[in-house]
């Protein structure tokens, strides 16, 4: 083999060696490009998953004061309903002594017979009219009762709308966290 054939050969040898390394290079740099596009499309997706998890707690809180509200009102009405229903108890109570006052007055004088008998039978009528008050009363009553109870599962339900919420939060920061590291990663890796 003569000088010539040696040194063709050896530059033969040293370009396709430089080829090779240039595209090693050019393939890496590809691959960094790629892992780059594929992290910003995650921080993206991190970053909207972080404001829809944002939006979430913020609705949730709003619909746990909501609930609360309800709740508080319906206390409130179930409160007014009890102190109805107390009053029109006592008022039952009163026209049931006046009922008993007539009725001893109607024996004890045949003269005052007629006009006992006037009394009680106003009385009656407004015993009539205080038990269906009553009535009235224990119906609100126990629609307060259900308000309330709704009122309940709605602020449980805001409170997992909350949880959850926070959890999503908390997740789509996680993975910005680790998108950002792979990038710092990828950066090193190129440049490394």
């Amino acid at each position: 083999m003569t000088s010539s054939t040696s040194r063709q050969q050896s530059s033969t040898e040293h370009n396709d060696a430089g080829q090779r390394h240039q595209d090693e290079r050019t393939l890496m740099s590809l691959s960094v490009n790629e892992l780059q596009r594929d992290l910003q499309r995650v921080e993206d997706q991190a970053r909207t998953a972080q404001q829809d998890a944002h939006y979430a707690r913020q609705w949730a809180q709003q619909s746990r004061t909501a609930a609360q509200h309800a709740q508080n009102q319906a206390r409130q009405a179930q409160n007014q309903a009890q102190l109805a229903q107390n009053q029109t108890q006592q008022a039952q109570a009163q026209l049931q002594q006046a009922h008993n006052q007539a009725q001893q007055a109607q024996n004890e004088a045949q003269q005052a017979n007629q006009r006992a008998q006037q009394a009680q039978g106003h009385v009656q009528q407004a015993q009539s009219l205080v038990q269906q008050a009553q009535n009235e009363a224990q119906q609100a009553n126990q629609r307060a009762q259900q308000a309330q109870e709704r009122a309940d599962q709605a602020n449980q339900q805001a409170q997992q709308a909350e949880d959850q919420a926070q959890q999503a939060h908390n997740y789509a920061v996680q993975a910005q966290t680790d998108a950002g590291q792979i990038r710092t990663n990828a950066r090193q890796l190129q440049w490394g």
